[in-house]
């Protein structure tokens, strides 16, 4: 257990290394403010990310109260990466009738929990960047994008 743990540490640290904010990879970024809506109300608690199609490395930010947020990519509010974006947007949680119970081969594994099954409370279509069919073109200066969502 012991060398398995330090196995598993040592390679988080690795991948973690490789996303350093290295100036060297860093692609040009243009501040962005996001407003979300679902059937006509602010939506506080989404989680919103931009993805050029040519740079995994995404933008992200979570809407407050009033439904908007700030993105970042590298920095807190440095925005989105300039170009063309798809767009994601989730909003979920622990869905407290539906947990699962641990399967038995995770018994020697202590400190395992299950991962939580999670609802969402906006439609899943909108999570993934290949059914949400939001795609916006972040420029220079300041982008400002409001996403009403249907169901």
């Amino acid at each position: 257990m012991f060398l398995k743990k330090h196995l598993f540490l040592g390679a988080l640290c690795s991948l973690l290394v490789g996303c350093g904010n290295d100036n060297g990879d860093r692609r040009p970024t243009a501040p962005v403010t996001v407003t979300v809506n679902y059937q006509g109300k602010p939506v506080d608690g989404a989680l919103v990310q931009f993805v050029t199609v040519d740079d995994p490395r995404p933008a992200v930010g979570t809407t407050d109260a009033s439904g908007q947020c700030s993105l970042q990519t590298y920095e807190a509010n440095d925005g989105a990466i300039i170009g063309s974006n798809l767009i994601m947007i989730a909003k979920t949680q622990i869905d407290d009738k539906n947990v699962r119970p641990p399967n038995p081969e995770d018994a020697d594994m202590i400190g395992i929990v299950p991962p939580p099954i999670l609802k969402n409370l906006i439609p899943k279509k909108y999570a993934l960047p290949g059914t949400s069919g939001l795609k916006e073109e972040v420029k220079n200066g300041e982008n400002v994008f409001t996403f009403d969502l249907k169901d």
